[in-house]
């Protein structure tokens, strides 16, 4: 069983389904770019991501995004993030360290606070999604 958008463009095998809390069921996805594979899930109409949120040095949620990592799994989780629907993953070649944060982009919205990020590795963007697939999202 896969997700496929309007197109029929695969979007990736369904590897189960979980609640969303509105009494829907939603198929998590494996998604294949650039040769990593990045655990998702699929709404009728957009993506969520399994992955935490993107947290920032900046007051302002931009510059250098970090991720607390690191992650040692065959899937990796996503990050969706910003216009494009943008999924970040970690830097695997980076070295985890400490990074004290002042900002976290959660569902598009920045949040000021400072705390500590432990092991942190840099996010990198891996794919906008909607220059790939366009809704709706069905199973086949």
């Amino acid at each position: 069983m896969m997700v496929v958008d309007s197109g029929d463009t695969v979007v990736g095998n369904v590897t189960g389904f979980t609640f969303d809390g509105s009494q829907r069921v939603l198929p998590a996805v494996v998604l294949e770019r650039n040769g990593q594979r990045v655990g998702l899930l699929v709404h009728p109409d957009r993506f969520e991501g399994s992955g935490p949120s993107l947290a920032y040095e900046s007051l302002d949620c931009t510059g250098q995004a970090w991720l607390n990592g690191p992650f040692v799994t065959l899937i990796l989780p996503g990050t969706i993030e910003g216009p494009g629907q943008t999924v970040y993953i970690p830097d695997l070649s980076a070295t985890p360290g400490l990074v004290t944060a002042q900002s976290l982009l959660q569902m598009g919205r920045c949040f000021t606070f400072q705390f500590d990020v432990s092991p942190a590795v840099p996010a990198l963007p891996l794919v906008d999604l909607d220059t790939v697939f366009t809704p709706p999202f069905r199973l086949k």
